[in-house]
């Protein structure tokens, strides 16, 4: 049994013992509930005050019963206590009641399911950019490890609505399903997607395949019918890498040296109905002077897309720019627009 089951268990035994001691008074010596409390209390602690009442044979033999109990349940108490102590439940339930205080104060972070290399990588990508992270995994040794570099984390099983409320999903930005099992991740973007039907789910696929002669089928469109916003798979994103690399490597290494040297980045910014840059033209509004970025892209509303907007194309309510520029240009553009 553990400590913490056998501490609670003590408990509920002094308790269960005081209860009785009260009853047995109140059969016994026909006492009031007052009197009984008073005299089963000091019984219990052994502090010997003066009894309310001369008790009868019975009443004294009743005594020596409620002592004897009371003494074993409370010895059996203080040593559940101290093993809680030793074992360092009591440090670790304070721990887990300050990480949990610190996950309820946040809002718009993103949940990692599954830390494993993926994950380890997103967070460190993540916190480039100051994104406020909650790992959700099951592995104590992990937890451990992300305690020691103070990310925050719930131990438990990504796939019950219990943990995945616990790392703050009613109120979190986004949530990434990065377990290695497809199974696994289908069954997150389930749950998470009846919980929050408008969360934005980014899910990991390990079976990329989309050709239907292969024996397994893609587990990408099994994730999008869960309620994946996105479906990633590392398998493809290596090997699109690899085949620029061959094809286009000036092209990759452009791009590699300015995210390494973090001038350039790419970003989207999203219009929303009190920004001063609605029902502007591209050519009239100063995100370039402002903001130092060029638009390459707007995403309408709608889910239209216009790729290399004509200078005269015109910004709507609801719009997301695809910008390119100097690092940090959608918080340039954030505050330009407030």
């Amino acid at each position: 049994m553990s400590p913490k089951r056998r501490l609670l268990l003590s408990i509920l035994l002094v308790a269960g013992i005081y209860v009785v001691g009260v009853v047995g008074y109140v059969v016994i010596e026909d006492s009031a509930i007052f009197d009984a409390m008073y005299m089963t209390t000091i019984t219990l602690s052994t502090v010997g005050f003066r009894e309310t009442v001369d008790l009868h044979p019975a009443g004294r033999a009743w005594t020596i019963v409620v002592i004897t109990l009371g003494v074993t349940g409370v010895s059996f108490a203080i040593t559940s206590l101290v093993s809680l102590a030793v074992s360092g439940d009591i440090n670790t339930l304070v721990g887990r009641r300050k990480l949990q205080s610190a996950i309820n104060q946040l809002e718009n972070h993103v949940i990692l399911c599954g830390y494993g290399r993926m994950g380890e990588l997103t967070i460190k990508n993540l916190q480039k950019m100051n994104v406020e992270i909650v790992v959700i995994e099951r592995d104590a040794d992990i937890c451990q490890k992300l305690r020691e570099q103070n990310i925050l984390y719930v131990q438990g099983d990504a796939t019950e609505e219990e943990t995945l409320t616990e790392a703050g999903l009613m109120v979190c930005g986004a949530l990434l399903a990065s377990l290695s099992s497809d199974a696994e991740n289908v069954y997150i973007t389930l749950t998470a997607r009846g919980l929050r039907p408008g969360l934005t789910i980014v899910a990991r696929a390990e079976q990329p395949s989309t050709e239907p002669k292969l024996e397994q089928p893609s587990t990408e469109p099994k994730l999008k019918r869960a309620g994946a916003t996105r479906v990633v798979c590392p398998q493809i994103i290596g090997a699109t890498k690899v085949s620029n690399i061959l094809t286009r490597p000036n092209v990759v290494d452009f791009f590699e040296v300015a995210a390494e040297g973090i001038e350039l980045e790419m970003d989207e910014f999203v219009v929303e109905h009190h920004s001063p840059l609605c029902d502007m033209t591209l050519k009239d509004a100063p995100i370039r002077e402002k903001a130092g970025a060029t638009v390459v892209a707007i995403k309408r509303a709608t889910g239209e897309a216009v790729y290399q907007p004509d200078p005269n194309e015109r910004i709507r309510q609801g719009d997301i720019l695809i910008m390119i520029g100097q690092a940090g240009v959608s918080n340039r553009l954030r505050n330009l627009t407030r």
